[in-house]
C-alpha cells in the first residue's frame, strides 16, 4: 500500500512561515517523514471557492514546496478547483518539465460539465509531462466516473469522506464504493482519501484500494514517525495473515 502523507492540517503553519520555512516545525516534519522512506509522495490540497468552502495552499506556497521538496520526494497536487487548467497554468510555470513524470495532478471529476470536458482535462495534463487522476467526491453519484474518463487517467482517487476538511471520520458507505470501482478497474491504482487510520486502512485495502491519503492521523499526532510506523505495521499484519 502506497502511503501519500497529506500536509492539509500543516497549511496554516507553512504559510505563516513561507518566508523562512525551513523554521517550520510543520515544514521540518514534512522532511522528517519523507526521509523516513516510508511515504510514498507529499499530497497537496489545492482549495478553491466555490467548489469547496474555503481557499488552501496559495499558489507562492505551492511553488516554495515544490522548491524544497521536488529534489527529496514525489509530489501529488490535488486540484479542488472549478477551472483545473487555469490555475495549472500558474503551477506549470515552475514546475521544471525534468520533475513533471514523478508528479501527479489530480482533478475533480465535478470540476467537468461534461464527460468529454474531463477527457480533455485529463489529455491536457498528460501531454504536459505529469502523471493523472481523477477524483470523485464522496457525494456525487458514481456514474459521474465514466469508464471512458477513467481510462484515460493514471489514478482513480475515492473521497472515503466529504472533500474540504481534514479530521473527518471515515464514512463507511465508502467501503463498498471501493470494491466496486476496484473490480469494475482492476488495471488502475484505486487510491482513497479521508479518514485513514491503523483500522480503517485495512477495510481499503481488503476493499481493493492500493494506495491511501493519510494527513491528521500522522499529522496531528505528538509522534507523527511513530504514527506512520504503527498505520505501516497494522497493514502488514493484517496483510501477512
Amino acid at each position: 500500500m502506497f502511503i501519500s502523507l497529506s500536509i492539509l492540517e500543516y497549511e496554516k503553519d507553512l504559510s505563516r512561515s513561507l518566508k523562512n520555512l525551513e523554521k517550520s516545525e510543520a515544514f521540518l516534519n514534512i522532511i522528517k517523514l519523507a526521509q523516513s522512506g516510508r511515504i510514498h509522495d507529499v499530497h497537496i490540497d489545492v482549495m478553491r471557492k466555490p467548489l469547496v468552502s474555503r481557499n488552501k495552499f496559495s499558489i507562492d506556497l505551492i511553488r516554495k514546496l515544490y522548491e524544497e521538496l521536488h529534489d527529496k520526494i514525489a509530489l501529488t497536487i490535488h486540484l479542488m478547483v472549478r477551472n483545473p487548467l487555469e490555475i495549472m497554468k500558474e503551477i506549470n510555470s515552475f514546475i521544471h518539465k525534468k520533475d513533471r513524470f514523478k508528479t501527479a495532478i489530480i482533478i475533480q471529476v465535478e470540476s467537468f460539465s461534461s464527460e468529454h470536458d474531463a477527457i480533455e482535462a485529463l489529455k491536457t495534463l498528460k501531454k504536459l509531462g505529469y502523471r493523472v487522476g481523477i477524483c470523485l467526491n464522496l457525494p456525487t453519484a458514481e456514474e459521474r466516473l465514466t469508464d471512458k474518463i477513467v481510462k484515460t487517467a493514471d489514478i482513480v482517487l475515492l473521497m472515503t469522506v466529504p472533500m474540504g476538511a481534514g479530521k473527518q471520520k471515515y464514512c463507511e458507505e465508502a467501503t463498498e464504493r471501493i470494491k466496486r470501482f476496484s473490480q469494475r478497474f482492476p488495471n488502475k491504482l484505486i487510491k482513497v482519501d479521508g479518514g485513514i487510520d491503523p483500522e480503517t486502512i485495512i477495510r481499503v485495502w481488503e476493499a481493493g484500494a492500493r494506495a491511501a491519503v493519510v494527513g491528521s492521523y500522522i499529522t496531528a499526532s505528538e509522534d507523527p514517525t511513530e504514527s506512520l510506523i504503527k498505520l505501516e505495521d497494522s497493514l502488514k499484519r493484517k496483510v501477512k495473515n
